[in-house]
């Protein structure tokens, strides 16, 4: 599945908003790409199981959130595109689709509940990552 979206990330007490590119291969293979303000690329990231390489390098500690809930990155960007990854997670559907999925210290809102997902909010401890998916496309 491929998503165009907005973001709007808080951590450590410092918001940055741009847009990006989510691209979930499956369970194993993910690539995000982070965009400027003029739409050039401003970095590139890849991730294979739990190894992740980014263009430029940024710090690994960036990613962490993609971690903590003891998914790989892209089963969490599954779980952002709103695909749940396996069985043993905490969910909350409602008729239209995922009210909210937890793992670890990570929950994750969808706004209005809807597949494919329109607005999703991650928290994880005071981090919190606000997305608008802008268009959804699935590849078979």
């Amino acid at each position: 599945m491929h998503s165009m979206m907005r973001v709007r990330a808080t951590t450590n007490g410092k918001t940055q908003s741009f847009r990006a590119q989510l691209t979930v291969h499956d369970a194993r293979r993910m690539e995000l790409v982070a965009y400027t303000p003029v739409g050039t690329t401003a970095m590139k990231m890849k991730a294979d199981g739990q190894s992740i390489t980014t263009d430029p390098e940024v710090a690994p500690s960036s990613f962490d959130f993609l971690r903590d809930a003891g998914l790989t990155p892209a089963e969490t960007g599954m779980l952002l595109l709103g695909l749940p990854p396996h069985d043993d997670l905490r969910l909350d559907y409602g008729p239209m689709g995922l009210v909210s999925a937890s793992a670890g210290e990570m929950t994750i809102q969808f706004d209005p509940p809807s597949y494919p997902p329109t607005r999703v909010i991650v928290t994880n401890g005071d981090d919190r990552i606000e997305i608008v998916h802008e268009e959804v496309v699935r590849e078979n």
